[in-house]
């Protein structure tokens, strides 16, 4: 199934920014009025292209640039024999990928972290190609007026995406002790169905025993014409 899929972690943000894309643009749009001096109009088309550019370029390169120092670091770590809380781990793998992980009872806290720690590598490369886009289109203005425009533009966009990471994060946080619950109850089954299935190969007469789905999940059953 598509949601089995391990996909590059950018796309839900590239996403999200695409569905935004207009409102963004207003807002940064503001900050080049300001910075620049130019009518709103005229500075909400520049934003638009400049966030375009950077949503297709600017956050699939940091997230490459991210991997690139992700690997050596989780190498030499697992080297070195240290060993992560589940937190930590569940968090990283999922700065990497989006889905086609097995499920944990700290796979929303990770989802929603991964989600604030991206946000620093993406704003970094939506400033570099926004600011490189804005220089290119006006070249007759002042570089660090245009760096301005754009990092002070960014910083309130990317606010509103901080603030829907960390309603997210506090939402998971409140759920991790159900979640630890279910996981729970779900292993024990497990355990019980291992136990069975060893007793069963054993000759005893007991039926082999189908395991329980994970919770929240559901199993559909066939058979082969």
């Amino acid at each position: 199934m598509l949601a089995n899929v391990a996909l590059p972690s950018f796309l839900p943000h590239s996403f999200a920014t695409l569905i935004g894309i207009l409102v963004i643009a207003a807002i940064e749009g503001w900050f080049v009025m300001t910075a620049l001096r130019l009518s709103y109009s005229e500075s909400y088309r520049h934003a638009l292209n400049a966030n375009w550019k950077s949503t297709i370029a600017g956050i699939p390169l940091a997230w490459l640039l991210w991997i690139a120092g992700l690997i050596p670091i989780s190498m030499g770590l697992a080297a070195v024999g240290l060993e992560a809380h589940p937190a930590v781990v569940s968090t990283a793998m999922q700065t990497a990928f989006f889905g086609g992980m097995m499920p944990t009872e700290w796979m929303n806290v990770g989802s929603a972290a991964a989600w604030i720690v991206m946000l620093i590598p993406f704003w970094m490369g939506s400033v570099w190609i926004e600011r490189r886009t804005l220089a290119k289109r006006l070249p007759d203005r002042d570089p660090s007026q245009i760096s301005s425009a754009v990092v002070r533009g960014n910083l309130a966009s990317y606010s509103i995406f901080l603030i829907f990471g960390l309603i997210s994060l506090s939402a998971a946080i409140a759920d991790l002790p159900n979640q630890k619950q279910h996981f729970k109850e779900f292993r024990e089954r497990q355990e019980v169905y291992r136990k069975q299935r060893g007793e069963s190969g054993r000759g005893d007469g007991i039926a082999p025993v189908t395991p329980p789905p994970p919770p929240g999940l559901r199993v559909r059953t066939g058979r082969f014409q």
